[in-house]
């Protein structure tokens, strides 16, 4: 073996220049920790230019708060005849800030027991930096996740360690802690999704394959049971065409996935509400303009109607459909036959109606007022209107009861003939409110009424006790 070095003739030179060139402080102390020597190489880290000055200080107090019980812990281990070990913060003798790895250990004398301590500190400062700014960036990345509600794992294929943080064990309706598996990952899976998923993961961790993976699946918390619906991104790492790391996020998309359901349900039926009305729109045309006499009059009256359809849409748009308020769909249909005379009295309960019998029960008070306006209680300065509504009792159950009452008009003779209106209130408010419904022309005034269960309504209202 050739040696490194050849024959040395001044080892203490060569000593001393090994010293000097050394990026480490080096120093002796003695045993109470006080300084006794300093490298030529230390006093250029330290930015010391007179050791003369500093020379017997107590080392331990060059350190700043944590750093100086470190260090006198570390005096106290090496004299002791162990070795002390610590990081902390010190300014050089120029103001330099810096962060510095320390060793104390003792040095050995011929009785065997430590004389002196040799105390070797190391400039970290750039790796400190780093570690805070590594430190600071998770913090950041933490903080970001959990604002948006997502979990992290990590998977090793090749040791099979799978590991979760907490969000991630919530969305497994799991206790956080408790020993999981790429087998108990499985398990959390719905078994309609678990194929896909386990196909989708496999995938990604062939290194001729995706090697990332981006799907959605749900998991069926393994000790609470709770369905949800989660949206999982990964991204597996390769060395030689061998996976060595997979990693991603996942995150809870049930209610995403409950508002796009609830969309889809809210599309088809307000289809199927439009054909309905579409429906009803085509009868109310064929109707009016079979019927009117002059295309004037087929034109005023199918306005009109359609101007009445068009206020319960107005109301039923407010609750998205899905319910309407019999007293304001009342009132929108009786607000173009307001006088402000007090001449119509409307009286009943709050209820929720269904959006089909809204429909109907518009267009049914709108050809009631339509009517009379012309030949009834309203076509006179003195004739009222009185629409009552109320839920009653009784052994066959609870049910609503609603009167449309004409008074003070015109002596009322019953048709010869029974016209669109007619057919059109009694057909609509039969379809919608049950085979109840009946007109009366009574001496005083028209008279309408129906009879419905309480259960048909879209909302029953609380009763009094």
């Amino acid at each position: 073996m050739i040696p490194f070095f050849g024959p040395v003739s001044d080892p203490t030179s060569l000593l001393k220049s090994l010293l000097a060139s050394s990026g480490d402080c080096i120093k002796i102390l003695d045993l109470d920790g006080n300084l006794v020597f300093m490298t030529e190489g230390g006093m250029r880290i330290m930015e010391v230019t007179d050791f003369g000055a500093i020379k017997g200080c107590p080392w331990p107090d060059f350190w700043h708060d944590q750093g100086n019980i470190d260090a006198k812990a570390a005096v106290a281990a090496a004299r002791d005849g162990g070795a002390g070990h610590f990081q902390g913060y010190a300014t050089t003798m120029a103001g330099t800030p810096k962060w510095w790895d320390v060793h104390v250990t003792p040095i050995i004398g011929p009785d065997g027991m430590p004389e002196k301590l040799l105390s070797v500190s190391r400039d970290v400062t750039a790796s400190h930096r780093a570690d805070l700014a590594l430190k600071s960036s998770e913090a950041r990345l933490t903080a970001a996740l959990k604002a948006a509600d997502t979990g992290t794992w990590d998977f090793d294929p090749q040791s099979g360690v799978l590991k979760w943080d907490d969000r991630c064990y919530q969305l497994f309706g799991l206790t956080p802690g408790k020993p999981i598996s790429y087998d108990v990952f499985l398990a959390g899976l719905h078994p309609d999704d678990r194929a896909m998923a386990d196909a989708a993961c496999r995938g990604a961790m062939q290194p001729d394959g995706a090697q990332a993976y981006d799907i959605e699946f749900r998991t069926v918390g393994l000790e609470d049971g709770a369905e949800r619906w989660c949206s999982a991104k990964g991204k597996c790492e390769f060395e030689n065409g061998i996976a060595v790391r997979f990693i991603g996020t996942i995150r809870d998309i049930s209610k995403l996935k409950r508002a796009e359901a609830q969309q889809q349900m809210l599309t088809r039926e307000l289809e199927h509400r439009m054909k309905n009305t579409m429906a009803m729109v085509g009868a109310i045309a064929n109707q009016t303009f079979r019927s009117a006499s002059t295309k004037d009059e087929a034109r005023d009256i199918f306005g009109a109607r359609l101007q009445a359809l068009n206020q319960a849409h107005d109301i039923l748009t407010r609750s998205s459909w899905t319910s309407a308020s019999m007293p304001a769909v009342i009132d929108g249909a009786l607000a173009p036959y307001r006088s402000g005379e007090g001449r119509i009295r409307v009286s009943g309960p709050e209820i929720e109606l269904t959006a089909k019998q809204a429909l109907s029960l518009a267009l049914a008070i709108h050809e009631l007022a339509t009517n009379a306006t012309k030949y009834g209680a309203l076509s006179v300065p003195g004739g009222t209107l009185s629409i009552d509504w109320d839920c009653v009792g009784s052994d066959a159950g609870q049910f609503l009861q609603f009167e449309w009452r004409e008074a003070g008009g015109p002596p009322v003779l019953p048709p010869t003939k029974r016209g669109f209106g007619s057919r059109l209130i009694e057909g609509t408010l039969a379809s919608d409110f049950g085979r109840s419904v009946k007109i009366e022309f009574l001496p005083d005034g028209l008279v309408c009424g129906f009879k419905t269960r309480l259960s048909d309504l879209a909302a029953v209202p609380p009763r009094e006790h």
